[in-house]
C-alpha cells in the first residue's frame, strides 16, 4: 500500500486518537477552508494531527505534480465527498508550502524563481499521444524527472461542473452547435485557472498539456468551419481573448513542443482508449484538426519559412542548437500568428511509430533526450536576448 494511502500513523494509533478529545484537540485544522467539524474527524480518523501533518504529506507524495493527484487522495483515502471541499484543502495547503520553500533561504539557490523558469506547452491532435509522452517520458526518465513539471489538461474540471457536475465536454460532443461556445469558453477559464495553481512550482520547466493557443488556432478554428459556432460568437470569443492573454503574460510558453502524427493513426489510437465522449468523433474531424497544427505548428509543410538551423541562427548562438534537433525545431511566425507567439520556437517530435515506452528504454531516452536539449537550447536563447535588452538600455540611458 502506498505511503500516502497508508497515512502517516498506524491503523491502531489513528482509531485511539478518533475519539471527540482528539478532535477538539486538532482544531488548527479548522483554519483550512473546506474544513469543517465532519471533514476535521475524517482527518484525525486518517491520523492528521494537524496542518503540519497536511504539508508533510503534500510535500512527500505530491509536491510538483497535478493538484487533482491530492485532491483524489482526499476523496478517496480520507473520504471528503464534496470534491470542492477537497479542492479547497489542497489549494490552501498547496499554496502555503509554495509560499514556504520560497522564503525557506536555506536553498534559495537551487530554487529558480518564477522569472527565470520555463514554460512549455506540448500540443498535438486527439490521441496523438500527449499522455504517453508526459508520464512516460517526462515523468519516467533521469534526463527529465528532476527537470519537469507536469501539468496535465483539466480534462476533470469540463467533466464535473458546479454542484450539479455536468459533463461540459460530453455536452459539446453530443451537441457541437449547441455548446461549442460554451465549451471552448470554459475550457479557457480552466486554463487560466490551472496557469495560476501550476505557477508557483520550482522546478526549472513546467510542461503543460495544451494552451490557449491551440484552443484559438486549432480548435476555435474548425469548430467555426464547421458552423459550430457562428459568427457573433467567434467575433465576442476573438473579443475578449486578445485582451485577456495580453494582461497575463503567464499564458504565453517559453516554446511548444508538437507532437506529429498522421490522423489514421490518432484514429486508431482514440479507438483502442474508447473515451466515451469521444465516440462521435470522427477521422474527418481529425484530419482538420491536423491540418490545423500542421499550418499552425509545422511551417516547413505551409510554406512558412520559419525553420530553425544553423545557417538562420544568430552567430553567437550556432552552438547552442544541439545536433540531435537542428532539423526539429521551428519559429513561429507569419500573418496567421498569434502576434504573442511571433518567433516563439517550437519542437517538432514524431510520434508516428507504435513504440512500447514500458519496454523500449532507449527510444523513451531518446525523445527525453530532444526535450532537454531543447530546453537547454530556449534557456541560452532566452538568457541572451536579456542581455541584449540590459545592453540596449544602458546605451540608451549613456547617451
Amino acid at each position: 500500500m502506498d505511503d500516502a494511502t497508508a497515512g502517516p500513523v498506524k491503523a491502531a494509533d489513528r482509531r485511539q486518537r478518533a475519539g471527540p478529545a482528539a478532535v477538539a484537540a486538532n482544531v488548527d485544522l479548522l483554519t483550512i477552508p473546506g474544513v469543517g467539524p465532519r471533514n476535521l474527524r475524517k482527518l484525525v480518523d486518517k491520523g492528521f494531527t494537524g496542518v503540519a501533518q497536511l504539508k508533510q504529506l503534500y510535500r512527500e507524495k505530491f509536491f510538483g505534480k497535478s493538484s487533482q493527484k491530492m485532491v483524489e487522495y482526499l476523496r478517496s483515502s480520507v473520504g471528503i465527498i464534496h470534491k470542492n471541499h477537497a479542492e479547497s484543502i489542497t489549494s490552501f495547503i498547496k499554496e502555503t508550502v509554495d509560499e514556504e520553500l520560497k522564503d525557506d533561504g536555506s536553498n534559495s539557490e537551487q530554487k529558480p524563481s518564477q522569472k527565470k523558469r520555463l514554460t512549455f506547452c506540448v500540443e498535438g491532435n486527439i490521441s496523438v499521444g500527449k499522455t504517453t509522452f508526459l508520464h512516460r517520458i517526462a515523468n519516467e526518465t533521469l534526463e527529465l524527472r528532476d527537470l519537469v513539471e507536469i501539468v496535465p489538461e483539466p480534462i476533470d474540471k469540463w467533466q464535473d461542473v458546479g454542484p450539479d457536475h455536468f459533463n461540459i465536454l460530453d455536452a459539446f460532443y453530443a451537441e457541437p452547435q449547441r455548446y461549442a461556445y460554451t465549451f471552448q469558453n470554459y475550457v479557457f477559464v480552466t486554463r487560466v485557472m490551472q496557469e495560476k495553481e501550476s505557477s508557483g512550482g520550482i522546478k526549472p520547466l513546467r510542461l503543460m498539456e495544451r494552451s490557449v493557443f491551440s484552443d484559438r488556432m486549432v480548435f476555435v478554428r474548425a469548430v467555426h468551419e464547421a458552423n459550430w459556432m457562428n459568427e457573433m460568437e467567434i467575433s465576442i470569443y476573438d473579443s475578449w481573448f486578445d485582451p485577456v492573454v495580453s494582461s497575463l503574460p503567464g499564458l504565453i510558453p517559453d516554446g511548444f513542443i508538437y507532437l506529429r502524427a498522421s490522423p489514421d493513426t490518432c484514429h486508431k489510437r482514440m479507438m483502442m482508449r474508447k473515451r466515451e465522449e469521444e465516440g462521435g468523433v470522427t477521422l474527418d474531424y481529425l484530419r482538420g484538426l491536423h491540418e490545423k497544427h500542421e499550418s499552425w505548428l509545422f511551417p516547413f509543410q505551409s510554406g512558412n519559412h520559419g525553420v530553425l538551423s544553423f545557417s538562420q541562427l544568430p552567430f553567437h548562438m550556432d552552438n547552442t542548437l544541439h545536433p540531435d534537433i537542428k532539423d526539429r525545431v521551428f519559429y513561429l511566425e507569419g500573418n496567421h500568428m498569434h502576434s504573442s507567439i511571433q518567433k516563439v520556437p517550437a519542437l517538432v517530435l514524431d510520434c508516428e511509430p507504435n513504440i512500447d515506452f514500458s519496454k523500449d528504454v532507449e527510444a523513451k531516452r531518446q525523445y527525453a533526450r530532444q526535450v532537454a536539449e531543447f530546453f537547454e537550447f530556449v534557456k541560452e536563447r532566452k538568457k541572451t536576448r536579456l542581455l541584449k535588452l540590459v545592453l540596449t538600455e544602458r546605451t540608451l540611458v549613456d547617451k
